[in-house]
């Protein structure tokens, strides 16, 4: 799966995540992962119509190592960076 840009909504304040719409079903094994993964952190992935799916999550092909994919959330209006993943 290619990337462009997703993120990490926490759960809490407002409305129950039964309110949210359910996310499209990931087209990778590591997009699955990613799923899975949040859910056992208790957050929702939060879709997005970019290239990765997700918002806040961009692909960084030319990064070295395994870990193409970036995490940036913006916070007070500013964008925080919370890593890099494979």
């Amino acid at each position: 799966a290619a990337a462009d840009d997703a993120a990490l909504a926490g759960g809490g304040g407002g409305a129950g995540p039964s309110a949210l719409p359910a996310p499209p079903a990931p087209s990778s094994a590591a997009g699955a992962e990613a799923v899975r993964q949040a859910e056992r952190e208790g957050l929702t992935l939060a879709t997005s119509s970019n290239s990765t799916g997700y918002k806040g999550v961009s692909y960084c092909p030319k990064e070295r190592g395994s870990k193409k994919y970036k995490l940036e959330v913006s916070v007070g209006g500013k964008k925080v960076f919370l890593g890099y993943f494979a």
